[in-house]
């Protein structure tokens, strides 16, 4: 990667663009990017940066747009009034230079902007492009067929709901994009955004008004969290980040704990390890507590899921059962429960489940009754200690009885060298820290830190950019999609990760790797067409199985180990 003082005019158009998943980057907020920010601009010329910005992005453009079809495409500036819409003034110059044909409408608001605003305007003036001042009550520009739109009316500073002129244009390009594309199979409109979708907020990943539905999105300097999380996922579309050769400065800046997106390549050195002398004792034993009378298919899935992934042996124990202390295997539709589709999956009463495994799930099914209560207070004085999994009702208990969370509390003294993974959705979240949802996902990073923190234990965030902490580190996990949200989902991924646990992982890796599964599952394999939008739980888990395989396999073949 370029240093910081290579930068100069000669290579503006040496660009470093990268993706999440593809590439393991930073994630800052909006206040950790202006700090990076201005650090960048005590070292170079902050209108330097400005031109590496817009012409990296113009050229990323012309690189997409060169093989469709017509060749003439119209193009669609459009710059607010702040340094994104000078990032924009210098993407229409540049465009104009690639002989591009190119409309610049901005809005000032009767301001003069910047400095670097105001010489970015100049440089779109040198390479022939003439702003159109646009104001409320004049005729919106023309978005016709075969029209690429480039968004700088905003960038990451919105907090609040658009109004007036950028509120109608974004209403009007959002609208004209819908009408033209759903009608018209080719030369289409395309809608690229620099920094972030004009009206997201780039750290809640939510939109207070209008916001862009953006194609492309070119985010500078970092990522920021609200492109990976909640709608701003979707409004982003592709996302390309490109550092402006200030990636070195994101480290020396005291900006506090940075999120990091991991690659896929990085992920897959949490692979877990499986050789030939290794046997079922060496890929751990499950037990999954649960399963209150009518709810005994969360436990089933979990369990399923486990096996499914790698786990040398699981058993059950579910509280909608009198006869416990049973033999493991009965004849169908007596007691113990029987999986007759997993018969491999035992059946124990809790002591005996508790003396048998390394590793336990709790919550799946469990229901609030009183006899779910004692199950967890049963587990935690067991004076074995387990890596544990807790999720659904666990949750909801642990968060409503303080006797729980006090027992809780001495589990974690006693065993602090043990996994324990918390799996909440944000109702669970705030459930456990006496907020609200809404407060949750207002700020997710915080959330899951505190969690993380007040209970001594790796988190599982669930939702859009899943986030996965200890009191150390975070992750936002950047695969999946809306097949994930499906009931039993969450079962499967509790299942996923105890698997991952009984298979040697640590709390954050076993965590972070099965949510890395869990939504590189619902994506579409290389001999799919379609992408995964509608699936099941069960499903979900077949297809984790099929992709661990063809990882284990990829990594073997890397090793040797295959030919």
């Amino acid at each position: 990667m370029p240093e910081l003082n290579a930068l100069n005019h000669d290579n503006l158009n040496c660009a470093n663009w990268q993706q999440p998943g593809q590439n393991t980057v930073a994630v800052l907020t909006v206040k950790q990017t202006r700090a990076v920010e201005n650090k960048a601009f005590g070292q170079t010329d902050s209108f330097l940066l400005m031109q590496a910005a817009g012409v990296r992005s113009a050229l990323k453009i012309v690189d997409q747009i060169v093989h469709s079809e017509p060749h003439n495409h119209h193009c669609l500036v459009l710059a607010g009034p702040g340094n994104n819409g000078g990032d924009a003034c210098i993407v229409a110059g540049e465009l104009k230079r690639q002989g591009l044909r190119v409309e610049l409408f901005q809005i000032t608001e009767g301001k003069s902007g910047s400095k670097d605003r105001m010489q970015a305007v100049l440089w779109a003036l040198a390479h022939g492009v003439q702003p159109v001042e646009f104001e409320e009550g004049e005729d919106l520009p023309d978005i016709s067929p075969n029209t690429v739109v480039i968004d700088g009316l905003l960038g990451i500073a919105c907090d609040r709901a658009p109004t007036g002129p950028i509120e109608l244009l974004i209403n009007h390009v959002n609208e004209s994009v819908a009408r033209i594309n759903t009608h018209t199979q080719h030369r289409q409109v395309r809608v690229y955004s620099l920094d972030c979708p004009s009206g997201l907020d780039c750290d809640t990943g939510r939109a207070p008004g209008a916001a862009i539905q953006a194609h492309t999105t070119f985010s500078y300097l970092s990522c920021k969290h609200g492109l990976l999380t909640g709608l701003g996922k979707t409004l982003a579309g592709e996302l390309w980040i490109d550092d402006l050769n200030c990636g070195t400065l994101i480290n020396e800046t005291e900006i506090g704990a940075i999120i990091q997106a991991v690659s896929k390549p990085d992920q897959l050195k949490r692979l877990p390890t499986r050789s030939h002398e290794h046997h079922k004792g060496s890929f751990g034993s499950i037990a999954v507590l649960g399963g209150q009378q009518g709810m005994v298919g969360a436990c089933v899935l979990s369990a399923r899921t486990a096996l499914m992934l790698g786990c040398g042996r699981v058993a059950l124990s579910l509280l909608c059962e009198i006869d416990m202390h049973l033999p493991d295997v009965q004849m169908q539709g007596q007691t113990p429960f029987l999986d007759t589709l997993f018969p491999e999956i035992m059946n124990k009463g809790i002591e005996n489940n508790l003396e048998f495994a390394d590793t336990a799930i709790v919550g799946p099914g469990l229901g609030q009754s009183d006899s779910a209560l004692q199950m967890l207070f049963q587990l935690l004085e067991h004076d074995k200690g387990l890596n544990m999994v807790w999720d659904a009702d666990a949750l909801n208990l642990l968060a409503s009885n303080s006797a729980l969370r006090a027992r809780f509390k001495q589990y974690r003294a006693k065993h602090p060298a043990k996994a324990m993974v918390l799996t909440p959705h944000p109702l669970e979240a705030a459930r456990l820290l006496q907020s609200t949802t809404e407060m949750v996902q207002a700020d997710r990073p915080r959330a899951a830190l505190s969690i993380a923190t007040q209970f001594e234990c790796t988190v599982v965030l669930k939702g859009t950019g899943s986030l996965v902490c200890n009191a150390n580190h975070m992750e936002i996990n950047t695969t999946g999609g809306p097949a994930l949200g499906t009931a039993g989902s969450g079962d499967v991924l509790a299942g996923a990760i105890a698997a991952m646990l009984g298979q040697g992982l640590a709390g954050i890796d076993a965590a972070a790797f099965a949510v890395h599964l869990h939504g590189m599952a619902v994506e579409p394999r290389p001999s799919e067409r379609d992408e995964l939008f509608i699936s099941h739980a069960s499903e979900i888990a077949q297809r984790m199985k099929t992709c661990l395989n063809h990882l284990l396999n990829q990594s073997a073949r890397r090793n040797r180990q295959l030919p």
